[in-house]
């Protein structure tokens, strides 16, 4: 086998080999399994790092795609999560709701996406991290969703049915996880994911190449706010109950670590950086007030010893396969 691509067409394809086809098919079944043989408490987790996973593939989108650097992440996952409560809470079918937290979170990444075209690096960083904190400064006094008291939020109704267990909610979030996952691969193999790279590794070549650098930019930050609405809209009624303090910095700082642990610039990188986070933050539960010490050890560990991350490190390892004996 070629280490490298010969035809477009082997660029364009997802899953380039029957061996990746069967480990896929393999983990769909895994995954489809799990609630009937898992305890109730590791459905619950699982359900959480899917919705984990759609924001770092909004971060990887934004972050790994176009270079922009955001910490306010965590505004957009309030904002999609309060906006499908309320309206949830008043009558609102699921999917209402949940497409008008798409819809304001991408408007909210339009707002913020405008301003950022002008600040790069630790400028745009401290632009979004100023708008996350003002999302959950603005959440606090409002009283329509319920201020600092918190919104109560059921689980949603679809035909007659109620997902009110963890496993049939695990289930509804899966199918949705895996479709905007889907599509966020299909993106990076589209003309706009390219151009969003070129971005990313040489804005000025990229416009001299015909590249709308304004246009590409506040696109991503759109696109990735989107998408972190969904996945709020899909964590209100997992945890049942939120407040402005759940949306706080450290879960911000959270999801970039999990893009960077990953793989920066690899979808398949933040999937695994949200396993990674998630579990390990699972498993240091018991650790009580040493947790977030011992996590925070673990992660600087990983990133000295593997700055490509843990998805970069398996590509090293498939090259160094694919070679041998050589």
């Amino acid at each position: 086998m070629s280490l490298f691509r010969q035809r477009y067409e082997e660029d364009l394809r997802l899953i380039g080999s029957p061996q990746a086809w069967v480990a896929l098919a393999l983990l769909a079944l895994a995954l489809v399994l799990a609630p009937l043989a898992l305890p109730g408490f590791l459905v619950y987790n699982l359900t959480l790092f899917f919705i984990y996973s759609l924001v770092a593939v909004s971060l990887a989108i934004l972050v790994g795609f176009t270079g922009q650097v955001s910490l306010g992440h965590a505004g957009f996952l309030a904002a999609g999560a309060y906006t499908a409560g309320y309206l949830s809470s008043i009558g609102w079918p699921f999917f209402a709701g949940l497409a008008a937290a798409l819809v304001v979170c991408g408007l909210l990444g339009l707002l913020i996406g405008i301003p950022a075209l002008r600040l790069e690096g630790p400028y745009l960083a401290i632009a979004t991290l100023g708008f996350g904190l003002a999302i959950q400064q603005i959440l606090n006094n409002w009283a329509l969703v319920g201020a600092s008291m918190g919104l109560l939020i059921d689980r949603p109704t679809l035909f007659g049915h109620t997902f009110w267990d963890d496993t049939s909610y695990y289930y509804l979030v899966l199918g949705l996880a895996a479709l905007a996952i889907w599509m966020s691969f299909n993106l990076e193999r589209s003309h706009l994911g390219r151009a969003m790279k070129a971005v990313r590794d040489a804005d000025l070549a990229a416009q001299m190449s015909g590249v709308n650098l304004a246009y590409t930019k506040t696109l991503a930050f759109v696109l990735s706010a989107a998408l972190t609405g969904v996945a709020g809209a899909l964590f209100g009624p997992l945890i049942g109950y939120i407040t402005p303090a759940s949306f706080n910095l450290l879960l911000s700082v959270k999801f970039l670590l999990m893009v960077v642990i990953g793989g920066l610039g690899f979808i398949p990188g933040a999937i695994i950086g949200a396993a990674f986070i998630t579990g390990l933050e699972l498993w240091l539960a018991g650790l009580l007030a040493w947790s977030q010490f011992v996590l925070g050890l673990v992660v600087i560990a990983l990133i000295m010893l593997e700055p490509l991350g843990i998805y970069g490190r398996w590509l090293k390892v498939r090259h160094w396969w694919k070679m041998w004996p050589l």
